[in-house]
């Protein structure tokens, strides 16, 4: 996948459009509906986004991201799109939709097909719409595929800001049925201050990004995946109360059977259930027993997942 930052005239080629914040469920309906309709009419796919989430250009509170764009980055290309372009917002912000669509997308791709899902909206003050766009298909020979509300199998409506949400109370068992992962934070690994190590259970830790949306603070069990190697871990995330002056948040993940060195490497700490909420202990102690009480649970997991 070709990754750009400026129109090129890359033309006759499938365009989505849209900001596709955590890669759903959703957008992958309009990712797979895309990539198979260019090859089906033997064109290039090209996703057109935004460096910035046009949303924050309208609040005051940036809104928290479900992943890095890098992340965004290797999950469109798994799903074979050509061609990405991540355009700077403050150049397009004041066009109205009509202009858009004419002047940017029409003029420099010549798009054959475009493909948006219901609720994608464009141009100043939010004028263009799907609808707006099927309207205009005719006029600019194009087609154009809107695609659907896409529910779990529960028949809760999959969106970003639903899974933020689940993300920000920490429920866990319905981020996967919309983002159709588990939730991830990836990082490079920095050195600690080796307590988890004194105690028998050496950690990889990286920091939260402070764009993304955070879980509660607590210990959960996952896996930490590097490159195409993924391992059970059990995950600690928080400012660590009981041993420093919970000034600082960090990811500690004590990896299964694991005993490489990973400094300065780039892991994915996957979140698959909380077991409890983080806590202060009176001392050291307290905090030991509870990590081997926490261990033992997490042996007993692991052996249900490999």
């Amino acid at each position: 996948m070709e990754i750009l930052r400026e129109i090129d005239g890359n033309k006759n080629i499938a365009l989505a459009l849209g900001y596709f914040d955590g890669i759903h469920l959703g957008h992958k309906k309009i990712i797979a509906t895309l990539v198979n309709e260019a090859n089906a009419a033997g064109i290039k796919s090209a996703v057109i986004t935004f460096e910035q989430n046009p949303a924050d250009y309208f609040t005051d509170t940036p809104t928290p991201c479900l992943q890095s764009f890098k992340d965004k980055e290797i999950i469109l290309e798994s799903l074979g799109v050509d061609y990405l372009y991540e355009l700077d917002f403050e150049q397009y912000k004041d066009l109205s939709a009509a202009s858009y669509l004419e002047d940017v997308l029409v003029k420099n791709f010549e798009p054959k097909i475009i493909v948006v899902g219901y609720n994608h909206t464009f141009g100043k003050d939010k004028s263009g719409d799907a609808g707006f766009l099927e309207d205009c298909s005719s006029k600019y020979n194009y087609e154009c595929i809107v695609i659907p509300e896409q529910k779990t199998i529960n028949n809760f409506s999959i969106s970003s800001s639903a899974i933020r949400e689940n993300v920000k109370t920490g429920n866990i068992s319905a981020i996967k049925p919309m983002l159709g992962r588990n939730f991830s934070v990836r990082n490079s690994v920095i050195k600690g201050n080796k307590m988890a190590s004194s105690f028998g259970y050496p950690t990889a830790n990286i920091i939260w990004p402070q764009s993304m949306v955070k879980l509660p603070y607590g210990v959960y069990f996952g896996f930490v995946q590097l490159k195409n190697k993924i391992q059970p871990a059990l995950i600690s995330w928080g400012v660590r109360p009981t041993l420093t002056d919970g000034s600082t948040e960090m990811i500690e993940a004590h990896i299964h059977d694991f005993n490489e060195n990973l400094y300065g490497k780039i892991i994915s700490v996957v979140f698959s259930k909380k077991i409890r909420p983080e806590e202060k202990f009176s001392n050291s102690v307290s905090l030991r027993n509870q990590i081997r009480s926490d261990y033992s649970e997490f042996q007993k997991w692991v052996k249900t997942v490999t």
